[in-house]
This record gives structure tokens, sequence and C-alpha cells, in this order.
């Protein structure tokens, strides 16, 4: 399975599920964000060391950090 990660800038993906390995809190704050399955989100940009990254969910852009965005995991 791949995370958000993996996929290049400024291409649409579809959610698969957020990973079981990733701490309660951060999975639970994950999906009442908005992180769902079977959402499009997107990477719009990252910072210049590449800890933060912009995505786009549901009409909005969030910023969130590298670690919390590897535990998205996506469908190609």
């Amino acid at each position: 399975m791949n995370n958000l990660l993996d996929v290049k800038q400024g291409v649409y993906c579809t959610i698969n599920q957020i990973s079981e390995y990733s701490p309660p809190q951060i999975k639970r704050r994950l999906l009442d964000l908005g992180f769902t399955h079977g959402q499009n989100v997107r990477i719009i940009g990252q910072s210049l060391l590449k800890k933060a990254y912009l995505i786009e969910l549901r009409g909005y852009i969030l910023t969130l950090r590298k670690d919390i965005v590897s535990y998205i995991l996506i469908e190609k």
C-alpha cells in the first residue's frame, strides 16, 4: 500500500485508509478533518526542508507535517 508521500505534487489520488500503525489520537484527528475512504486528495506544495505539506481535501487546503502525511494510505 502506498502512502500520500509517494504521489507527485499536483496529482489527485483516492484515500484508501489511515494506517493501523498511526497513534489513535492522530487517526481520530485525520478522520475528523475528513480524511475518509474514497475522498480525493492532492499535495499542492511542500516546505523548503520538506517537513510540511500543503494538502487539498474536500475543497479546502491544510498543512500537515511529513510524519502525519505518511499515515495516509492511498489507491493509485
